[in-house]
């Protein structure tokens, strides 16, 4: 900056501003001499800085321009500060906002006799590199530019995303998505992302890369967007897009990394405070200011021609708990499952034997936790691998917090759960004997708010789902509204009825799966007929499929092909509540895996005595794991009763 420039600037002739700067300024305004001196205070302007940079000495000091929210600006700072400390330097550091302020710190730093200026530009570079050589600065980039005659030394985004993706390919991933912030390194990251996927024969598509106008936009909608075309994996271009992936998972009850794996390409720290622990490829920030260093100090202190002008920093992957192989789950199936019904928080009360007209019980053990034949059913068919959507409503309260909560941790997808804003979430109060049997009083709070226009809200969720399983804890009229969408949809129904006392004939054709317990039977059909009689006429009014379920003596299957018993698996009953559900859950999902009714029923057979172990709905829902200990033993029992059959 000269005395020309501030004249430029001003729009004064040289000698004015000689004589504001000389205190010779009688004969000029007082505005003239205020826009001079505001602008000789705004460009740090030094008299005879020139004169100055002649001499032969140096200041030992380096400037360092850099984006004030570059998110890794600190840790770039900081490696820049201890390489230039450790050779006797100082730095001088200056952030900026704008180009424009970019350009006015260029300009300031000629006339401080900088011995170098590290810039990591904004923007297009051009202007700010031939200001930089017209002062006759030494200077290098700490990014990335086209032009290699120019020193630059950088993290390298395209190498970092490409072992991100050779990472995600590594474990078996195909499908794998790309999140990206608008204008920062998002050329760089697809190249790497591309060179990654066609070394590995996979097909580019452009819809698995998403770029959004700000992190959280990115991480918000783009997550949701690739959530929703089934993608395996995503890498994130940096740790806040990472941050709202999680939160967006967390929303649709995908997750890490069961459903879906993460990677991440930049973070600063915060990663180690994300559960499950985000695997990451760091650009290596430490060492690129530390190179930046030693190679400004041969080009200002050493007589040799620097040979490589650009340098790129090799990034690290480091892993942590965000990625799993996509074919570990190989259990459940893709095939999307709905459950409409009730939810509720159940209070288990355990009794010697279950209360009489008029007795009053003590009891000595209660306990609280989640409950309803829906929210059961989602969670039991979650664990089981099933793809389950919920449809259902809960109280804005606390307890529909932990509800929902609840789906949640198990995996349900939670896009239909709808909150009450004037009912308070269902309760049910259970007894429990000694014996393991149980009566339950419902009090239905927000399920009685779940209508047909809750229902009629996620067609587009019908027309995608294969099955659905059905509850009658909620009012009739939108059960039997939900069975008819099953129908249009051609979606396959499981119907549980509950408390319902009677059945629309109309709807009993749509039926293909129902499944009441024996008490449930002759409530809805009427008359001394026996159970299998019962049976027998529901499936001449249309029900394809009839099991009902008997507790400890097991089950009855009544359809075209079969009419016979299945027997209880042998577990010791602790408590019969989520058996039903236990039951319904494990055998839909064997159903929507390709297993035959038979097989299925003996599967669901030990879900459910597994189930009747435990005490309480949800904590006896047990998972895959559990139902595996006992493979052996359901194979050798489906082979008994085919053995008998054929």
């Amino acid at each position: 900056m000269t005395i020309k420039d501030i004249a430029k600037l001003a729009q004064v002739s040289v000698s004015t501003v000689s004589k504001i700067l000389n205190h010779k300024d009688d004969d000029i305004s007082e505005e003239t001499r205020k826009k001079v001196l505001k602008i000789v205070k705004q460009y740090q302007y030094t008299p005879y800085s020139k004169v100055r940079e002649t001499a032969a000495w140096r200041s030992c000091t380096f400037a360092v321009i850099i984006p004030k929210n570059l998110s890794y600006q600190q840790e770039l700072i900081v490696s820049i500060e201890q390489a230039a400390v450790s050779n006797g330097y100082n730095i001088m550091v200056y952030f900026t906002k704008t180009q424009a302020d970019e350009i006015k710190y260029i300009q300031i730093l000629s006339g401080k006799n900088m011995d170098a200026i590290l810039l990591y530009p904004i923007g297009e570079q051009k202007k700010s590199i031939e200001l930089l050589e017209q002062q006759k600065i030494a200077y290098l980039l700490l990014k990335k530019i086209k032009q290699t005659q120019i020193l630059q030394v950088y993290g390298d985004y395209e190498k970092a995303t490409y072992l991100a993706t050779k990472h995600l390919i590594q474990y078996g991933h195909q499908k794998i998505g790309l999140l990206l912030q608008e204008n920062r390194h998002g050329d760089d990251c697809k190249e790497g992302y591309m060179q990654a996927l066609f070394e590995a024969d996979i097909l580019f598509e452009a819809g698995n890369i998403f770029v959004g106008q700000d992190e959280v936009e990115a991480g918000r909608i783009g997550a949701h967007q690739l959530i929703n075309r089934n993608l395996s994996a995503v890498i994130c271009e940096n740790e806040k897009i990472a941050c709202a992936t999680y939160a967006t998972c967390q929303r649709h009850a995908t997750r890490i990394p069961k459903d879906i794996s993460v990677v991440c390409i930049h973070t600063m720290g915060f990663f180690n405070t994300l559960y499950p622990k985000l695997d990451i490829v760091t650009l290596n920030w430490q060492e690129v200011g530390k190179q930046a260093v030693n190679m400004i100090l041969q080009k200002i202190e050493s007589k040799k021609e620097i040979t490589k002008n650009r340098v790129s920093v090799s990034p690290i992957l480091i892993q942590g708990e965000s990625v799993s192989n996509p074919f570990e789950k190989i259990y459940g199936s893709s095939q999307k499952m709905i459950v409409v019904g009730s939810m509720n928080v159940d209070s288990i009360i355990n009794v010697e034997k279950l209360p009489t007209d008029g007795e009053t019980l003590l009891s000595n053990h209660i306990v609280v936790l989640p409950g309803g034949k829906g929210l059961n059913q989602a969670t039991a068919t979650a664990k089981l691998g099933g793809l389950v959507y919920m449809i259902g409503s809960l109280g804005n309260d606390t307890d529909g917090k932990k509800l929902y909560h609840c789906l949640v941790e198990n995996g349900v997808k939670t896009e239909g759960v709808r909150f009450s804003t004037t009912l308070s979430t269902g309760k049910a109060y259970v007894n429990v004997a000694k014996g393991g049997e149980s009566t339950i009083v419902v009090y239905p709070g927000a399920n009685g708010e779940l209508d047909t226009y809750q229902i009629r809200q996620q067609k587009k969720l019908f027309q995608l789902a294969q099955y659905c399983l059905l509850s009658l804890e909620i009012p009739q009229k939108t059960a039997m509204y939900t069975i008819k969408m099953c129908h249009e949809t051609n979606v396959i129904v499981f119907l549980k009825p509950a408390t319902i006392e009677t059945l629309d004939y109309d709807v009993m054709k749509y039926i293909d799966y129902f499944i009441p317990n024996e008490k449930e039977l002759h409530k809805i059909v009427q008359g001394e007929d026996s159970l299998e009689q019962k049976a027998e006429w529901l499936f001449q009014q249309g029900i394809k499929n009839v099991i009902v379920t008997l507790g400890a003596k097991g089950c009855y299957l009544k359809n075209e092909e079969y009419h016979m018993y299945f027997n209880a698996a042998p577990f010791e009953p602790q408590d019969t509540t989520g058996a039903a559900d236990s039951f319904i859950a494990a055998f839909a999902v064997a159903i929507s895996e390709g297993k035959d009714i038979l097989s299925a029923i003996v599967f669901a057979t030990y879900a459910a005595g597994i189930s009747v172990s435990r005490l309480g709905a949800q904590p006896s829902m047990p998972d895959r794991t559990a139902i595996d200990l006992y493979k052996a033993e359901i194979m050798e029992k489906i082979a008994e009763i085919k053995k008998e059959l054929y």
